[in-house]
């Protein structure tokens, strides 16, 4: 069995001269991509991109910092690509108060797709950043789609973990928990039931080590299942049976 990743961007700007490449590295090396859209122009991307890509699967959204002047027609269209073949989540959408944008619009928006993850029958991928407290209060007042979602790149404390937990949802870890420094989120890995984990790349972004500082690309999840397995005590291959059975379930809705 392969790795998986349930987060990356292939379609960004920096894998512009290479894509082909790494696409065919990725898929000798995975089983499962999801490729995540962030305004609407990139989710039309995903949708054209995941259809003709066997292993590769779409998220369609409005990314909290592409809030601003949110218009109505461009959550229908957010709503008419969710429909397309092989969509399988709303994201990555949540509260980024690390930008300087408007807060009410990133309430607006994330408010407005909850909705649409509810209509169409998706789960949900949140991107918190700087904001853990605000969007965990949002969604206990709102409430969660029936298919729950995933806290994507989770980077708080254990604390905050497991009020996000309780709400059923799942935690999304990436190359930060490879970081020395970073024990806190190491001791969140520890506590989290294995059952609610996916493992993700963010790629380009938050490169594992040993590649900080380099371009992250899906094939380094492995780093990231070295060390939840190293943390959690569990031998690799166990954890990508586990990690592959929570992406069906979540993603796919399958068991």
């Amino acid at each position: 069995m392969n790795f998986i990743d349930t987060h990356c961007h292939l379609l960004l700007k920096q894998f512009d001269d290479d894509r082909q490449e790494m696409l065919k590295k990725a898929n000798e090396e995975l089983d499962l991509l999801i490729e995540i859209g962030i305004n609407v122009e990139s989710s039309k991307s995903v949708v054209d991109f995941v259809k003709d890509e066997e292993k590769i699967f779409g998220a369609v959204g409005i990314h909290p910092t592409e809030s601003q002047d949110l218009k109505e027609t461009d959550l229908d269209k957010i709503k008419e690509l969710a429909g397309k073949p092989k969509i399988v989540a709303i994201g990555e959408i949540g509260l980024d108060f690390y930008w300087e944008t408007n807060k009410q619009d990133q309430y607006k928006s994330l408010d407005a797709q909850l909705d649409i993850a509810e209509e169409m029958g998706l789960p949900v991928v949140f991107h918190i950043r700087d904001a853990y407290e605000e969007a965990y209060n949002f969604l206990q007042k709102k409430g969660l789609p029936a298919r729950k979602g995933v806290v994507h790149c989770f980077s708080s404390d254990w604390e905050m973990a497991e009020k996000f937990l309780d709400l059923g949802l799942y935690l999304g870890f990436d190359g930060p928990i490879t970081y020395p420094k970073n024990n806190k989120l190491r001791e969140v890995v520890e506590k989290t039931p294995v059952e609610r984990i996916l493992p993700e790349t963010d790629s380009p972004f938050l490169p594992p080590v040993p590649y900080r500082g380099k371009r992250n690309n899906p094939t380094y999840v492995k780093y990231v299942y070295e060390k939840i397995s190293e943390i959690k005590g569990i031998d690799v291959e166990t954890l990508k049976e586990i990690t592959k059975s929570n992406a069906e379930k979540f993603f796919f809705n399958k068991g």
